[in-house]
């Protein structure tokens, strides 16, 4: 099978997209597939890629830039059976009027949503769902019209949790057009021949090390961590709170940390390569992502793979990870004495801990196996390509 994917996001950039997409096409390339990568992104380091990667700057204004997508897609995709559209709809969707070609598309979010936060069309408190239940300014409903006009185009349709799907249908796309698979790893990569001690040693931490990795969105909730370490560090004083991404709330952030007096306690350490994550999971002693939204979390799979409690926000599909009480904690967004309860229940409580980190392994390993992600994720390809 030769695939054309489509992404605005690709290796080596930071987030769970780019992990999925760089480590699913060196997969199937080993498996006899010839694909081809269009995306955005001005990386000055050759990569050693099996594949061409084709990059559009986003220095360009974005009238041009979105002409180049498009001008790619449509020269590059013409020698390809399929376009594996990741998340970056539109542009595919005005190539392939012309292409005419199979389409499959994973969404793990929803741009419209999205983009009103950016752009402050909507509150940036205002969450996923409530979005979905409220009528908004022309610009907003605009987009939302947009979304679904791509998105209807796809001949199959990839969600990572069933919380998506309930998302992506509710826009009224077929339920039987939208294929549930989760994201999923490969446990055995994440054996590192590091203990907690060293991988302390190598990124210079101590103390009892909070975690928490995600794109600096107001929807990842971290100023709700920082705003509840004051009361940790009365319990445990030796709690710091390391916070690995960059994004746009990052001085917010920092300012926020200096109000409630933590300002020592919090390591912003900004973007980590991708092979460097494993070690400041090793290192820490509870990882927690209390977002407002997430489809499904591939750093939660990262995280519990590498051997550390979880504590998480009860929101998008995290419960369909974690199992609260069983392989890790969820926490109501909104309620931060549960939040830092949760966070010392894990911290004062090693056998808890233990025992979480035991169970959510296994589950990993057994319900977010990689090559059974492959396989399906190959099957929805012919899917769309019986379909077209």
């Amino acid at each position: 099978m030769k695939i054309c994917v489509v992404t605005g996001t690709f290796h080596p950039e930071p987030g769970g997209p780019s992990t999925y997409l760089y480590n699913l096409l060196g997969d199937l390339v080993r498996r006899g597939h010839e694909v081809a990568v269009i995306t955005y992104g001005d990386i000055e380091e050759d990569y050693d890629y099996p594949y061409p990667v084709v990059r559009i700057s986003r220095r360009q204004s974005v009238p041009l830039r979105l002409i180049k997508f498009v001008y790619y897609i449509l020269s590059i995709g013409r020698q390809y059976d399929l376009l594996f559209v990741n998340n970056y709809g539109l542009p595919a969707v005005v190539a392939n009027a012309f292409l005419r070609k199979p389409m499959a598309m994973k969404l793990v979010g929803d741009f419209a949503w999205e983009y009103s936060i950016r752009h402050g069309l909507i509150n940036k408190n205002e969450s996923i769902d409530e979005f979905q239940r409220q009528g908004h300014s022309f610009k907003v409903e605009l987009l939302r019209q947009l979304q679904l006009f791509y998105t209807s185009k796809a001949d199959a349709i990839i969600a990572p949790s069933q919380y998506l799907k309930g998302i992506i249908s509710g826009w009224g796309i077929p339920q039987d057009k939208i294929e549930v698979i989760y994201n999923a790893i490969d446990v055995s990569k994440y054996d590192l021949a590091c203990t907690k001690e060293k991988a302390r040693g190598r990124l210079g931490l101590n103390g009892k090390v909070i975690l928490t990795v995600a794109r600096l969105t107001p929807w990842k909730g971290v100023d709700k961590i920082i705003e509840v370490l004051p009361e940790i560090r009365e319990r445990v004083s030796e709690a710091n709170l390391v916070v690995v991404g960059n994004g746009p709330e990052l001085d917010n952030l920092q300012r926020l940390a200096r109000e409630v007096g933590v300002e020592r306690y919090v390591s912003f350490v900004g973007h980590v390569p991708h092979e460097e994550v494993p070690y400041y999971l090793r290192a820490a002693d509870v990882f927690v992502l209390y977002s407002g939204y997430e489809g499904l979390p591939h750093i939660v799979l990262e995280a519990t793979a590498t051997g550390v409690p979880v504590v998480l926000s009860d929101t998008g599909g995290n419960p369909e990870v974690i199992e609260d009480g069983v392989n890790g904690l969820l926490v109501p967004i909104g309620d931060q004495e549960e939040l830092q309860g949760a966070i010392l229940r894990v911290l004062q409580d090693k056998e808890l801990a233990g025992e979480f980190v035991k169970r959510s392994r296994e589950k990993v390993a057994h319900s977010f196996a990689w090559d059974v992600m492959v396989e399906r994720t190959l099957e929805v390809f012919q899917a769309a390509m019986n379909s077209n």
